[in-house]
């Protein structure tokens, strides 16, 4: 009898042995998810800013932040295991220059000879604090605009042939900016300035603001009509029309203060996104705009009202209003 029950608890034990690795954690989820509870996704570029004909790699890279080993199966279809979503600064999805095809992994395992090390995923095995990384070079899969703010967030799936659920999003979103090269964009503007005997609405704007990014104020205010600009800031329209003339060059004088402080935040990025002639010498220009206050960032859609002069600055544009609003 005694015999019987040794039996019993041996076999308890063998049970328990058998079992001391659970196909679920302690949420009773499926094991594959034991990767997304002790492992983080990151990204990062060489640089923020990209010219046309560069390289613009992407470095995916997976760490194990728990104490437990973590094993994943990247596909050597890179494709498949990191897949990433890039948008435009307007938040549209870009799509890819090729949209891969996903067939079923199941199947095609079924209907494909494969050698005994396998030829379609790779095992890592990450222990505390290891990484792996993967290069993936964006411009061999997307056409970028030139002029234009990008933002890539990657998705990884640690065992994409055996459970396309399972999926662990990046930890950041990165930004990067993508330009024509700097001699062919000194050519544009020269040549419509030497095309047009002037300065188109764009440029007035785009030399505008950026003045203001350089902080070099003389050259940003020599583009403001302050006789109507400033009525645009409630803070000092009322005390300017209700002033005499000799005053009201006392509060320009505060104004042009006022904005040299930017009450609205650091001004680090900005494109003008579109121009409309409600008549000949009358322009709206649309510029999307980034500014930091603190370490907080906000997006602004400004609209600029400006008017052409005439006599001998023909041809030249003033400021004359300005509407902001606020992008969420």
């Amino acid at each position: 009898m005694r015999s019987l029950r040794n039996f019993v608890i041996l076999g308890i034990l063998l049970v328990d042995s058998l079992y001391a690795f659970p196909d679920r954690d302690a949420r009773g989820e499926r094991i594959d998810n034991f990767v997304s509870l002790q492992s983080k996704i990151s990204l990062s570029l060489t640089k923020r800013s990209y010219q046309a004909g560069e390289r613009v790699p992407l470095t995916f890279t997976v760490t194990n932040t728990g104490k437990e080993v973590v094993r994943i199966f990247p596909s050597f279809d890179f494709r498949y295991s990191f897949q990433i979503i890039v948008k435009d600064e307007n938040d549209r999805i870009l799509t890819p220059i090729e949209d891969p095809e996903f067939p079923d992994p199941v199947l095609k395992r079924r209907t494909t000879i494969v050698n005994l090390v396998g030829d379609e995923n790779k095992e890592v095995s990450l222990h505390r604090n290891e990484s792996f990384s993967k290069t993936i070079y964006l411009d061999e899969h997307y056409s970028f605009l030139p002029d234009q703010k990008f933002y890539v967030t990657g998705y990884f799936y640690p065992n994409y042939t055996e459970d396309k659920s399972a999926f662990l999003r990046s930890g950041n979103t990165l930004g990067f900016l993508f330009q024509n090269p700097k001699a062919e964009r000194r050519e544009t503007v020269t040549r419509q300035i030497t095309e047009n005997g002037g300065l188109s609405p764009e440029e007035t704007i785009f030399l505008f603001l950026g003045a203001e990014m350089k902080k070099r104020w003389e050259y940003h205010f020599k583009w403001i009509d302050f006789s109507e600009y400033i009525l645009a800031y409630d803070r000092f329209s009322s005390a300017y029309t209700e002033a005499g003339l000799g005053e009201r060059e006392t509060i320009i004088e505060d104004f042009k203060e006022y904005l040299t402080e930017t009450p609205s935040g650091v001004l680090k990025y900005f494109k003008v996104m579109n121009v409309d002639y409600p008549s000949k010498r009358d322009a709206r220009v649309q510029v999307y705009v980034e500014r930091m206050m603190g370490r907080f960032k906000t997006r602004y859609e400004y609209i600029y009202t400006l008017r052409q002069e005439e006599g001998s600055r023909v041809g030249f544009w003033q400021i004359k209003n300005l509407l902001v609003k606020v992008k969420k």
